[in-house]
């Protein structure tokens, strides 16, 4: 169970979440769409605990919660496994100064994960070393590591090629068959998130604009929403 009543969010002197009340579908992927600006990437740290909620509550029957940040957010200064093992110690890198039982535990875990987005002969490179789309499976990595219950993916394929953007979208999917994580993902992509989520949350300037199944979407949609997907998404 993941919710959030009433919450408020305002930044600055201008609210971005206006009194947003939602409860998630357990092991269900959620889309996470509307307009540049309209509160999605507040709403997921928010939801994460990241972000504090100026009134309202999020409630979830787990900590087990990973987010994975738009701009992938990985530490410039320490390796690519380092990186991903920063959840699972919290933050006691390098992985190489563990005690020996607690090391092997955890480069074991980084690199199944790490062999699984295609980057295990890049383990010992800086982030800087890598290319974008490297870079955005190592953030991936890192935020499924501690298999959460609850994961929440803001922009998982943002700046990427179709290629690179596939696979993030496949990797996603192939996770969440393996053990159904809550999964709530943001993206301006509506041709690969779509057809992927069986729920789908809209947001606009901060007020929640469709919340519902995905396919109700094209009968139950505002005018305005309504706009906004059929630019990127074929209705048939």
């Amino acid at each position: 169970m993941l919710r959030i009543k009433n919450g408020w969010c305002i930044l600055g002197e201008k609210p971005i979440l206006q009194g947003i009340t939602t409860e998630f579908k357990d092991e269900a992927i959620t889309a996470l769409i509307g307009p540049s600006g309209g509160g999605k990437s507040t709403l997921l740290k928010c939801l994460s605990g990241v972000l504090p909620l100026d009134t309202g509550e999020v409630r979830s029957h787990t900590d087990s919660i990973s987010l994975l940040f738009q701009e992938g957010a990985l530490f410039d200064s320490i390796s690519v496994i380092d990186n991903v093992a920063f959840p699972l110690v919290q933050g006691r890198v390098p992985v190489a100064t563990l005690p020996k039982s607690e090391r092997t535990f955890v480069e074991e875990k980084c690199l199944k994960i790490l062999e699984r987005v295609g980057l295990k002969e890049a383990i010992n490179k800086l982030p800087g070393q890598l290319s974008g789309g490297m870079r955005r499976r190592a953030s991936l990595a890192r935020a499924l590591v501690t298999e959460p219950e609850i994961l929440l993916l803001d922009d998982p394929t943002a700046g990427l090629d179709p290629v690179a953007s596939s696979v993030i979208m496949q990797l996603i999917v192939d996770v969440y068959n393996e053990y159904k994580p809550t999964t709530i993902i943001c993206s301006h992509d509506l041709r690969r998130l779509l057809p992927i989520s069986e729920y789908v949350l809209a947001l606009s300037d901060g007020h929640i604009v469709y919340d519902g199944k995905r396919t109700e979407l094209g009968n139950k949609a505002k005018p305005e929403l309504h706009h906004f997907v059929s630019c990127r998404y074929d209705w048939t």
